[in-house]
């Protein structure tokens, strides 16, 4: 089949490659999910001019569209463990964000085939989406009893293993090791994002922006710190990331350890609603009056935006939100691992992270980001001296309160 090309018909691209219908539906163009719009709109809507009627960011979205398509075409059966040898034992398991995952599977999965074929050491793994089928797992790690319950592998950017039961059993008791002797970026090394305690290995980060559009946001003043957007001017001017009745944890749990309960209760003043990232850059895209003036979103959906004079990034004077993208590794699998081990936390996935706009910690791979921004995350004093099971529950609950008093609906 021919490559995707920008003068290309939509009508043209689904045909080809259905895969990527769900591409275009999750990002800007839910309209072809109905086939008769497909049938009538997409045999003359090119791709350029869609993305240009919704100001998205060419390259950006022809890397999701690449991306879809070698998912489904080279490596159908990603979405399911995949057993290479006869223990039914999980050796690794991925669970990382939807813009991560889709470049990296691919790589992972030629590399486990490297393994298999020139090491006769096959795997069984499963590469998942963070925010899809993670939650399932994370809902049995409190009732984990025994280390060989869990694969010997785990790449997550999820708090679930910051929880505490499945921290005191498995990773106060030295279960899993760092992978020693790697260069670390100096930048990631001062926000304090590295484990101490060597038993998370971080290969980079995700981090949380604010973007503004300065038309809906009127006279009001631009934000300058997350401490802003407490004040009353601010009141149903935010959108973050929710589904239903839960909303970010990770913006939520900054506000507390730096406002205490009070400042997630006028969080959930602030906070119109939720929403997907990418629902998010659709609404800042389109023309609706009603649409408020301030989203807190992933870098890379930033950046799949065009560029506007009226719709830009705000870099924080206190930081931009960031929480790690780890790698656990069973301390007594490290020797059989090591390769994998290296690979997972060399330069070459370190790469793909800071290609898709997510800050790597490997010394060799430049930070995408601004010299003057600074990295705020919570830091592992707080991770390991709370308990954060407890923590997510109760500011979600304290945050929906005063939501809902507002008279505001949950997410859809």
């Amino acid at each position: 089949m021919e490559q995707i090309q920008l003068t290309m018909t939509i009508g043209e691209i689904i045909k080809n490659y259905p895969e990527t219908r769900e591409v275009f539906i999750n990002n800007g163009f839910s309209i072809f999910a109905d086939d008769t719009v497909i049938q009538q709109l997409g045999v003359v809507l090119k791709l350029k001019t869609a993305l240009k009627s919704k100001n998205i960011n060419e390259e950006s979205f022809m890397k999701l569209l690449q991306g879809k398509i070698a998912e489904t075409d080279r490596y159908k059966n990603l979405q399911t463990t995949v057993l290479e040898n006869d223990s039914n034992h999980l050796n690794m398991l991925s669970l990382l964000p939807c813009p991560l995952k889709v470049p990296m599977q691919g790589e992972l999965k030629l590399f486990l085939d490297y393994l298999r074929e020139e090491k006769n050491l096959p795997l069984n793994y499963c590469i998942e989406s963070f925010f899809n089928d993670h939650l399932d797992y994370e809902d049995y790690l409190e009732h984990f009893e025994e280390a060989d319950e869990i694969p010997d592998i785990i790449m997550t950017a999820g708090y679930g293993f910051f929880y505490k039961k499945f921290m005191d059993r498995f990773v106060a008791k030295g279960v899993f090791a760092d992978v020693i002797n790697r260069p670390v970026n100096s930048r990631l090394a001062e926000a304090g994002i590295i484990d101490p305690d060597g038993h998370f290995t971080v290969i980079g980060a995700n981090v949380l922006v604010m973007v503004v559009d300065k038309n809906r946001l009127g006279n009001i003043p631009i934000p300058k710190t997350w401490g802003d957007l407490l004040k009353p001017e601010y009141e149903n001017k935010v959108v973050m990331r929710g589904h239903g009745d839960t909303f970010c944890d990770v913006v939520q749990l900054n506000y507390y350890k730096d406002y205490g309960a009070a400042g997630v209760e006028q969080l959930g003043r602030s906070v119109k609603y939720g929403l997907h990232p990418a629902q998010m850059v659709k609404e800042l895209t389109s023309s609706r009056k009603d649409v408020p003036p301030i989203h807190i979103m992933p870098y890379f959906f930033y950046k799949t935006m065009k560029e506007s004079d009226h719709i830009r990034i705000l870099w924080p004077e206190d930081g931009i939100l960031t929480y790690p993208i780890s790698v656990l590794i069973k301390a007594d699998k490290m020797q059989e691992l090591q390769e994998l081990a290296e690979y997972l936390t060399g330069p070459e996935i370190a790469r793909i992270c800071a290609e898709a706009y997510f800050p790597a910690t490997h010394g060799d791979v430049k930070v995408n980001l601004p010299e003057h921004v600074k990295l705020k995350w919570l830091g592992w004093d707080f991770i390991k001296s709370n308990d954060m099971k407890y923590l997510v529950e109760t500011m979600n609950d304290t945050f929906m309160r005063v939501y809902r008093e507002g008279g505001k609906e949950v997410c859809s």
